[in-house]
């Protein structure tokens, strides 16, 4: 549905040279700057989507090296975005509380509608999710559990109208 649509999906990509990041890593040993850095490599398991997604050939795939994907030249998803006039990112992936909280935040201020998926983003601790989630959802974002996503978008799918802003369930 979403590939209908014209879903685009990030890629993370290397993080860039340490001397662009020297304020984030003069907090971090030699030892733990190398680690990072490797971490977040071409190939290496943190910087690879994962195995089990149904990527394809013909999806759109951005490769982005800084948390949030539209701080200037980390990628170009908004000139992306603009070209097929996409106004909504539905927001999954990891970790919750960085790179997409912050893409998320940078999203609504450039006037994007945004879905953050409850069940579909993870983040270390469920302190540090659910902190983003209230974030979200008090300031930044549409929440929504993937079930409430599909049924939205199967709502908006049948009646040829964009997805709408829906509240959450109730638990």
């Amino acid at each position: 549905m979403l590939r209908r649509r014209g879903a685009v999906g990030l890629k993370r990509a290397a993080l860039g040279a340490l001397e662009s990041w020297s304020s984030f890593y003069s907090r971090f040993s030699p030892v733990a700057r190398a680690a990072h850095q490797a971490a977040f490599a071409p190939g290496a398991h943190y910087w690879d989507l994962w195995p089990d997604l149904d990527v394809r050939d013909t999806d759109i795939k951005i490769n982005k090296a800084r948390f949030g994907a539209f701080i200037p030249g980390t990628c170009d998803l908004h000139q992306v975005l603009q070209d097929r006039q996409i106004d909504t990112l539905i927001v999954t992936g990891t970790l919750t509380n960085c790179c997409c909280e912050s893409t998320a935040r940078d999203a609504m201020q450039l006037n994007y509608k945004v879905v953050f998926v409850s069940d579909a983003n993870a983040a270390l601790s469920d302190a540090e999710h659910n902190a983003t989630l209230n974030n979200m959802c008090a300031l930044f974002a549409d929440v929504m559990s993937t079930a409430e996503l599909i049924t939205a978008l199967s709502a908006s799918s049948a009646t040829g109208r964009r997805l709408a802003s829906v509240a959450p369930t109730a638990a």
